[in-house]
């Protein structure tokens, strides 16, 4: 079984053998290096595999934010829906 290259990551935080930690955003954990932007001013920042102590990653979670974007469409159409029929339902008086 082929393993993949690499592995993007949308943010985070490696902790370096010496105790130093990195907050990463659109990190790239590849075979030997990890890659990503980070400190003042989002400077580039590559750190040697072998230098990490550990690398935690923060994803978002694909399912709670395609919910979370339905339930505000549902409630947007139903908060119109109700204006619509108020607004039916004085014309006539």
């Amino acid at each position: 079984m082929a393993h993949p290259v690499s592995e993007s990551l949308h943010q985070a935080r490696v902790v370096l053998r010496d105790g130093t930690e990195l907050q990463l955003e659109d990190a790239m954990i590849t075979r030997d290096s990890i890659i990503g932007f980070g400190g003042e001013g989002r400077a580039r920042l590559a750190v040697a595999r072998g230098d990490a102590a550990s690398v935690e990653a923060r994803q978002p979670d694909g399912t709670r934010t395609f919910v979370a974007g339905g339930v505000t469409a549902l409630s947007i159409l139903a908060l119109l829906f109700a204006a619509a029929i108020a607004a039916l339902s004085t014309e006539g008086t």
